[in-house]
């Protein structure tokens, strides 16, 4: 027996060595195809690149008999969607899409509204763009697709509601967010302070990040997606993915310190104190903070 798809399986996972003989992973991987390919028939998805796909979905730890709980053919239709294959596009658009419907249904959303949605949905699910796939690739195969889809669509109604209503978010992801009750007077004067210079130190640095650098955070902090879901997206193992969101958010960080440093005027202890807030409270904070300054 070939191993094309064990071998496929192995590389996505970055080298780890075989969970089990080569031969017996090659038909638990052939066995699982068949298993995809039967939800969706007439969906034609080359084996080795969707066995890729399940291994970014696989955590380091993780046995091998974990891929048998995963949604195969839901995995395997989102693959395929991401890979632009005509025949799933058509069966998103058929089975899927119709979910909106469900997922609003309670919204009493006008005609417009619900067509604008619709094209939301297309669009966030479907379209790449040159720094993020198509975000099916990250339907990590937990529940099934289409609640993933109803999910994705509720998130994107809500924002419209909340777009065509006018309203504007306030500006209200800054430091003074962070002044909490047991605070000493000094630092809770910081953090109240400076919030506008802290605001437009972040707004600067993360102008200088690359694309893809704000891409990930905006995944993660805004779009919530998890380190395996972010690998699966862009075709690398967790370990990678991990590893881009870490060096992103340190630039981040550290051109934020690098600028509030700069441009403020504060003594040494006032500047360590400001310094170690951003260092412990950024994680908290960054998502809030990512929603005032990326469109």
């Amino acid at each position: 027996m070939t191993s094309v798809l064990a071998s496929a399986f192995l590389a996505a996972r970055e080298g780890a060595s075989p969970p089990e003989p080569l031969p017996g992973l090659e038909a638990r991987l052939a066995r699982a195809l068949a298993t995809a390919r039967a939800a969706w028939p007439g969906v034609e998805l080359d084996g080795a690149r969707f066995v890729a796909h399940l291994a970014r979905h696989l955590a380091s730890d993780a046995p091998v008999e974990a891929l048998e709980r995963l949604e195969l053919g839901g995995l395997y239709l989102a693959c395929a969607c991401a890979e632009r294959v005509p025949a799933a596009l058509a069966a998103f658009e058929a089975h899927l899409l119709p979910e909106v419907y469900v997922a609003v249904s309670r919204m009493k959303l006008d005609p417009l509204a619900l067509d604008e949605l619709r094209q939301r949905v297309r669009e966030r699910m479907l379209v790449s763009t040159e720094d993020i796939p198509a975000r099916l690739a990250a339907y990590p195969g937990t529940g099934p697709l289409a609640g993933w889809v109803r999910a994705a669509a509720l998130w994107l109604a809500r924002d419209l509601v909340r777009q065509r209503a006018g309203r504007v978010r306030s500006d209200d992801s800054g430091l003074a967010l962070l002044v909490e009750p047991g605070d000493d007077p000094e630092l809770a004067y910081l953090k109240t302070t400076y919030r506008a210079e802290f605001n437009a130190a972040f707004a600067q640095a993360l102008d200088t990040l690359g694309a893809r650098e704000r891409n990930l955070l905006r995944l993660k902090y805004l779009d919530g997606l998890s380190i395996d879901q972010l690998g699966a997206l862009y075709g690398v193992h967790r370990s990678s993915a991990a590893r881009y969101v870490r060096a992103a958010q340190d630039a981040l960080l550290e051109a934020t310190r690098r600028r509030l440093s700069e441009q403020l005027r504060l003594t040494g202890s006032q500047l360590d104190s400001i310094l170690r807030l951003i260092s412990s409270q950024l994680d908290v904070s960054l998502g809030r903070l990512l929603r005032a300054h990326v469109d």
